[in-house]
């Protein structure tokens, strides 16, 4: 699985090209549903943004989920619409022990994937730019989380982070017979941790307050770099035919040192178990601690990012026998971030809406299906729209491992 989800592309974004590319969202597809809020806390799954609900999980939990991505993007002189699809994440989490739970897990982090053209005029003669880009960084993990007080958790996970990418810029002029092709690739590696912790308080013992408080330190991981400048010929039979190529001399720039931001994420909910529930979130992301000496634009900036988020769900009979639709949770958020990049003084920000279902199968395993719409960019200062709708699905398959035997 680990070659699939390295190969695959996440995203069709031309806002991937900044930073590491287009942050993924970290948790698990329930959670997604509902705004992406992590105050809840569920003994039946596992959102590893807080590694703190390990604390509460009592059976043994496997995790994979995929979606579907439909996105228009618009500028002021064109229209263009494209689709992926893709692994969000695997993961298989248990209880060991007492209060405590373990998760293993892989999943994309961030995505890079874009194909952009320019043309341009220069002293009476055409240029032609295209700009490609494709790839991304992945991760490992392994959490860990404890219950030491009765309704308070903590926890900590842990991170190997993987990936690579590939930029690829090509020119082309009409008084030139050959193209110009500059190909840029990095390599990256490093390790990164996160600590959480929760707390529920029964109200009225029929109510619950939840709380979540997580923090992911930045970290560094390296990247070892490579440039190749090429000249190519088209030919009309066989396509691009390489004339010259040679690879650069990058210095200091063959290896350098990236930094993954600090994140700061804190929620609060209330409501009924087993019933519903409403929370809110707020997530603090440094973005301005980012620098990628050897890819680097004039053009952008990097701020500060806020996300802000509201959901919940609806259960209307958990535990009826008879009428099937009375046990479906019944899930819709919305979320409004601010991306922390600035391009030409305007901020990228990310407004969206998110409804679905999650449809009990045998036991207590489920299948969670929904959608995710919004709308990303603006179309000032010649910038790129982007309007999405996103179809997720997700299965997560429960049972109960290592129970003692009582008869031999």
């Amino acid at each position: 699985m680990a070659s699939v989800i390295y190969a695959q592309k996440n995203t069709n974004s031309p806002y991937s090209y900044y930073g590491l590319g287009e942050i993924r969202f970290g948790g698990n597809t329930e959670n997604s549903l509902m705004g992406g809020i992590n105050s809840y806390v569920d003994s039946l799954r596992v959102d590893v943004r807080n590694p703190a609900s390990l604390g509460k999980l009592q059976l043994t939990t496997f995790s994979l989920s995929a979606s579907a991505d439909f996105r228009k993007l618009e500028s002021n002189a064109s229209l263009e619409q494209v689709r992926t699809t893709t692994i969000d994440y695997l993961a298989l989490s248990f209880p060991v022990y007492k209060n405590a739970g373990v998760s293993f897990g892989l999943s994309p982090y961030s995505s890079v994937g874009y194909k952009l053209a320019s043309l341009s005029t220069e002293n009476g003669n055409s240029i032609t730019q295209t700009f490609e880009g494709n790839g991304g960084l992945n991760r490992l993990y392994m959490a860990v989380g404890y219950e030491f007080v009765k309704n308070l958790r903590i926890g900590v996970g842990a991170y190997f982070n993987f990936g690579k990418t590939e930029i690829q810029n090509m020119r082309s002029e009409t008084n030139v017979s050959y193209i110009v092709n500059e190909s840029s690739n990095s390599t990256y590696r490093g390790a990164s941790f996160n600590f959480g912790v929760q707390y529920n308080y029964k109200v009225w013992d029929k109510y619950v307050l939840g709380t979540t408080l997580s923090y992911t330190p930045k970290s560094t991981i390296t990247s070892t770099n490579s440039r190749v400048l090429s000249t190519l010929f088209p030919s009309y039979t066989r396509g691009l035919i390489i004339r010259d190529t040679q690879t650069l001399d990058l210095g200091s720039n063959a290896k350098t040192n990236l930094t993954l931001p600090s994140e700061l994420n804190a929620g609060i909910g209330f409501g009924q178990e087993k019933k519903w529930y409403i929370g809110a979130d707020y997530t603090l992301v440094n973005n301005n601690e980012f620098d990628n000496p050897f890819i680097t634009s004039t053009f952008v900036a990097y701020d500060k990012g806020h996300k802000f988020a509201l959901g919940g769900f609806f259960i209307p009979q958990y535990n009826s026998f008879t009428k099937y639709w009375k046990r479906i949770t019944y899930r819709a958020g919305m979320y409004y971030e601010n991306t922390g990049i600035v391009l030409h003084n305007e901020k990228i920000n990310d407004f969206g809406i998110t409804f679905g279902l999650s449809l009990p199968v045998q036991g207590f395993s489920n299948v969670t299906l929904g959608t995710q719409i919004g709308s990303k960019g603006t179309k000032s200062q010649n910038l790129i729209k982007e309007n999405y709708f996103n179809i997720k699905i997700a299965l997560t398959l429960n049972d109960k491992w290592f129970q003692k035997s009582k008869y031999n």
